[in-house]
Formats: structure tokens, C-alpha cells, sequence
């Protein structure tokens, strides 16, 4: 703790202080203020705030200047309230910081969150329409089959259909569904680039 050579008031600024006259309250405060201010400064880069701080030390002065018992004890006392406020400030910042960095990561993850389920209902939509371009029977089986998860003996039984006849309408169906996407999503890729 640095000790000051100067007191910053006589014995009577001192009395009229502790009685709450605001003139020996102002010359405490112009004596002191920037010696705290820049001590408070090294805890708080932000002007702004390194001032709310700087001037609530003082305020704490005037609501407790009947425990101060000679003009000596006024440093001191400030120092040590300055100090813990500026430790509490430090404290809070970084909290303040950390919640910042969540929200900025859950915010992140929600919006990449919600741009893949925009993209997968896009892609959702294109595969219905390439679906509904198939024949009807072979767009029932195929249907049946990826989305139903159906085997073909259930598929054949439910439609009448032997097992083969199933299994050629689903090959056909399966290659006019893939390269039907290739095509969509190589265009995509290409309006993307």
C-alpha cells in the first residue's frame, strides 16, 4: 500500500467532513480521486467503468466517514475499499465473459442446428418430388420399402405382387431416385460455388 506525503486536509477540513459538510468532502475527494482512479484503472481497463467504481469508493467514504478516526485513516480506507471493488469488478467481468461465450456457442450451435434442418427439409422435399415421378406401382414399392421398411415378401403380399416383380420395380426405382438426386445436388453444388 503506497503511503501518501502529504495530508490532503487540516484538522478542521477533517471535522467538517465527519459532520458531512460537502466542501471538505469535494477537497477529500479532488486530493484522492486521481490517485484511486488510476489504481483502479489497472483492475479496469473501461474508463467508464473504471469511473462508476472510482466514484462509489467516494460514496462509501461519505456514507462511512463516522467510522474514520483521524485524517490519516481516509487512504486507507479508501485504498481498501477501492481494492475490493475493483477485485469484485474483475471477478464479475470474467463471469460476465464466460456467460457471453456460452450464449455465443449455444447460439451458434442453434442456429447451425437450425440451418440443417432447413437443409434437411429441402432435401427432404426434392426426394418426395423425385419419388412422385416414379410410376405409381413402382413408387408404392420403393415407398414401402426405404421409408416403410417393409421386406419384399410383405411388400409382395400387400400388393399382390410376386417377389420378383417387387424387387425389379424397387431396382428401377432406386436408380431413378439416385441419379435423379445426383443431378439435383450436383446442380446445388454448382450454384453454391
Amino acid at each position: 500500500m503506497m503511503k501518501l506525503q502529504s495530508v490532503p486536509c487540516t484538522l478542521d477540513v477533517f471535522i467538517q467532513f465527519k459532520a458531512g459538510k460537502e466542501s471538505a468532502f469535494r477537497t477529500l475527494f479532488e486530493y484522492y480521486y486521481p490517485i484511486l482512479y488510476r489504481k483502479i484503472c489497472k483492475f479496469c481497463p473501461n474508463v467508464v467503468e473504471a469511473e462508476e467504481i472510482t466514484q462509489e469508493v467516494f460514496v462509501q467514504l461519505f456514507l462511512k466517514r463516522g467510522e474514520i478516526k483521524n485524517i490519516t485513516s481516509i487512504y486507507p480506507f479508501l485504498y481498501t475499499v477501492a481494492k475490493r471493488m475493483a477485485v469484485s469488478y474483475f471477478r464479475k467481468r470474467i463471469v460476465r465473459l464466460r456467460y457471453q461465450q456460452e450464449e455465443l456457442q449455444q447460439w451458434s450451435e442453434s442456429c447451425f442446428q437450425t440451418q440443417e434442418k432447413i437443409e434437411l427439409k429441402e432435401l427432404q422435399t426434392l426426394v418426395d418430388n423425385v419419388i412422385e415421378d416414379l410410376p405409381v406401382q413402382q413408387q408404392q414399392v420403393y415407398r414401402m420399402n426405404k421409408l416403410e421398411e417393409k421386406s419384399y415378401d410383405e411388400i409382395a403380399k400387400e400388393l399382390g405382387l410376386s417377389k420378383h416383380t417387387v424387387r425389379n420395380h424397387l431396382y428401377l426405382a432406386t436408380k431413378f431416385v439416385r441419379i435423379s438426386m445426383e443431378k439435383i445436388l450436383f446442380i446445388i453444388f454448382l450454384l453454391k460455388i
